[in-house]
């Protein structure tokens, strides 16, 4: 049963506009008390809960993290049939293309015997963005 508040609809709006990006419960808090919005913990976590029972909302930790983090799963989405690459500077998502999945499953399996959990795998590293960001940093001070 879906419980619509304007608590929920504020953050399934956030995270459906957000959709690259991960957000842990606490960083929600804030950007709605931010917002104006009056909100406690307890509600944020039971809004989240709700969403990703519903699957609305994707959860997940990696390795060293001891928050659950949130992405919005967009309709017709299936996060167990490919990697997930996190930026671990902005925390922006990106969904690793299906065909080059089954390749890797693929090697993996024959070479390793082992199978993939595709659904809870993330591979941490930058995106294009946040190295261009360090490579015009490391440029700026070279000429300074």
């Amino acid at each position: 049963m879906k419980y619509k508040t304007k608590n929920r609809d504020w953050i399934e709006r956030y995270f459906a506009a957000h959709a690259d990006e991960r957000a842990r419960a606490k960083d929600i808090y804030e950007k709605m008390t931010a917002d104006g919005l009056s909100i406690n913990m307890a509600t944020v976590y039971r809004n989240l809960d709700r969403l990703e029972e519903e699957n609305v909302l994707k959860a997940y930790k990696t390795a060293g993290e001891d928050e659950k983090f949130y992405q919005y799963m967009r309709p017709g989405m299936d996060c167990g049939s490919h990697l997930h690459l996190m930026c671990s500077r902005c925390g922006r998502i990106i969904h690793m293309d299906i065909g080059l999945m089954n390749e890797i499953s693929e090697y993996v399996i024959n070479e390793y015997g082992f199978t993939i959990d595709c659904g809870h795998s993330v591979l941490a590293g930058l995106c294009r963005e946040c190295q261009m960001k360090s490579e015009d940093k490391k440029g700026k001070m070279i000429h300074a």
